[in-house]
């Protein structure tokens, strides 16, 4: 625990001490007990930590308990976090050196398959996989040529110069919208289900007039692609309209769906009425700011993974509806660091079964 301790204050208060986490767990079960949803910013606050720590660190520690009725919830375990914590620290050491057993599990799946590092790591665990290097450890050997291949080589390739973010408001033709800002702060922290996102992804000029229609849950990064004939609102409704016939369940707990200020997304009241024409709205659709896709993040990650397999300018009318499925399955079943190594098909599941109980 000494050892700990100095590793902290080393680090700037980056790590939790195992003072920090009983502190984490006598707050979160006295604020938040028998179940209740933890408020990872408020607990944040309490701790002096950032959100994301705090939420990491929760999970890192997470275990299942039991109310008088025995209903399970899950609730943070400051032994649990500190054993966790051990666990991956004696994992740490010299960089390991890169066999041709690693770089022969390991390209196939970055090259021919279009995976991150992180993602090809995760799948080879999946499969019972032993003896391979941290996920930095591969980006070193990228760097270095040790596995044979390049930084162009990867799904992302390296970035330029970031761009400025411009002034923002509401677009001239859309003064009736409503703006992001009137949206729930649940949608924003990731921490409740059924916040989703919608974009166009378009193909090429002098291309045929077909395009996708993306949707991405917030919290489960789960996708919808559907396939548009053309990029028109009458399109866009049509679309969504037949997603709600066809899996009611999406839209019940579908609570916002944000979108930027695109003009096929601005007959807002087409989109939020419900496909029967009467009944409650099954959804309420916001609006980015202008010149802000960073708003809409998971959408614009989205799009940027599906162009590995429909790149610019490809004719989106030459994809098959089963190759556009494929894709979608194909994302829905990535490891995802964000996810703690889940799929969002996983996570969905499980937050669906909770709505479920």
């Amino acid at each position: 625990m000494g050892q700990e301790e100095s590793n902290t204050k080393r680090l700037g208060g980056k790590h939790f001490t195992y003072e920090q986490r009983v502190k984490m767990d006598t707050l979160a079960k006295l604020k938040w007990p028998h179940g209740k949803k933890v408020n990872y910013a408020e607990l944040g606050r309490l701790m002096d930590k950032s959100r994301t720590a705090v939420r990491r660190e929760f999970r890192r520690g997470e275990v299942e308990n039991r109310d008088s009725e025995e209903r399970r919830f899950p609730a943070y375990s400051a032994e649990k976090g500190r054993q966790e914590a051990s666990a991956r620290g004696a994992q740490k050491g010299p960089r390991m050196r890169f066999t041709n057993r690693v770089a022969a599990l390991l390209v196939p799946l970055i090259t021919g398959q279009s995976l991150s590092p992180y993602a090809a790591r995760a799948v080879l665990l999946r499969e019972g996989a032993e003896g391979l290097p941290c996920v930095r450890s591969i980006y070193y050997a990228v760097e270095s040529g040790d596995l044979g291949i390049t930084r162009e080589s990867l799904p992302y390739k390296r970035r330029g110069k970031k761009k400025s973010v411009r002034g923002k408001r509401m677009a001239y033709t859309n003064r009736t919208g409503k703006s992001i800002t009137e949206r729930p702060p649940e949608a924003e922290a990731r921490d409740e289900y059924g916040h989703w996102e919608m974009d166009t992804v378009v193909g090429g000029m002098g291309a045929s007039t077909f395009c996708l229609l993306v949707l991405t849950e917030r919290m489960t990064r789960s996708q919808i692609i559907v396939r548009l004939p053309d990029r028109t609102q009458k399109s866009v409704v049509r679309a969504l309209d037949r997603l709600e016939r066809s899996t009611p369940g999406l839209f019940v707990h579908m609570r916002s769906l944000t979108c930027d200020n695109g003009c096929e997304f601005l007959d807002s009241d087409a989109i939020e009425r419900p496909a029967a024409g009467h009944g409650p709205a099954r959804t309420r659709l916001y609006f980015a700011h202008p010149f802000s896709a960073f708003e809409r993040g998971s959408n614009e990650n989205a799009n940027r993974i599906i162009r590995r397999f429909i790149p610019k300018g490809a004719d989106i009318g030459t994809y098959t509806l089963k190759r556009i499925k494929e894709i979608e399955d194909w994302m829905n079943n990535l490891p995802r660091e964000s996810l703690g190594g889940r799929t969002a098909a996983e996570v969905q599941q499980e937050e669906i079964n909770k709505l479920a109980a």
